[in-house]
């Protein structure tokens, strides 16, 4: 396959294994990132409290509508048929998440699994032979991405509040973000490509993320259009369709270590899922 310009050349793999050193980080900087995480948050439920007072940040059932439903929050603000909310639903779902998610999952916890795998492989020699490298940090990672987004019903909620939890929330992940990347550059010195940034290589990866998002986009949705219709109303299905994804962008990072191909693979999904939903919603 050839790309031109975007860095593929004829007759190369556009999956070829690019190795890098390990990554330098450990299981405290992991942990400090984590909790991090945790407390801004945490912060985001208490500032609306303080922001918006005690009876807007209460939970009621909206009139007219069933008092629980395991919709995605996006769906529910979308629902509003705002430009503004709509604006906030595209920068959150189709920017922040794709950024923040892969950063922590695929760079921050899946290379610190590689590294550590890494270690147990030099002292277990058998486990070299029975196990490929890949296999332990991808399905690791995978699993905890899909867990995260487990949803049941939930109460409906007065949709300032909602407003403000979702948008605050968007800003609280591009600060853990952001401290992720200073901490890890001033703790354990890493650089660019520890950190899955390789500007050379963009349009290349680019253009890989997008054949990989062509790739994967049926049986993903197949699989999630199947589950909802077989499963109960009371969970959601998201789980295991974004669990294969996982998998998928795991062995896109393993292979690449780099970030933007996940990044452009998710932010395709976020925003296909975000046309059908307006779709529809029509």
């Amino acid at each position: 396959m050839e790309l031109g310009k975007a860095g593929v050349h004829k007759g190369q793999s556009i999956l070829s294994y690019q190795p890098r050193r390990p990554v330098p980080w450990q299981a405290i900087d992991l942990l400090l990132v984590i909790a991090f995480y945790i407390l801004a948050q945490s912060s985001v439920v208490s500032l609306a409290k303080v922001v918006l007072g005690p009876d807007v940040a209460r939970q009621h059932a909206v009139s007219g509508a069933s008092p629980s439903n395991s919709a995605h929050v996006v769906v529910r603000l979308m629902g509003e048929k705002d430009p503004w909310i709509l604006m906030l639903c595209i920068i959150s779902a189709v920017i922040v998440a794709p950024a923040v998610e892969e950063f922590m999952f695929r760079i921050l916890l899946q290379g610190w699994l590689e590294s550590v795998g890494r270690r147990w492989r030099r002292k277990m020699p058998t486990l070299r032979r029975m196990i490929p490298r890949a296999i332990g940090p991808i399905f690791l990672s995978s699993l905890l991405f899909a867990s995260l987004h487990f949803r049941g019903k939930t109460p409906q909620l007065d949709m300032q509040y909602l407003i403000f939890l979702f948008a605050a929330g968007s800003m609280a992940s591009m600060l853990t973000l952001a401290f992720a990347i200073v901490l890890l550059r001033w703790r354990v010195g890493a650089t660019a490509v520890d950190l899955g940034w390789v500007p050379a290589k963009l349009l290349g990866d680019i253009g890989l993320g997008l054949v990989m998002f062509a790739v994967i986009v049926p049986p993903i949705y197949a699989i999630q259009y199947f589950l909802a219709s077989t499963m109960p109303e009371d969970l959601a299905p998201d789980p295991i369709p974004l669990f294969f994804l996982a998998l998928v962008l795991g062995f896109l990072c393993f292979r690449t270590h780099r970030i933007m191909p996940a990044i452009v693979v998710h932010a395709a999904l976020n925003a296909t899922s975000l046309m059908l939903s307006l779709a529809g919603g029509q």
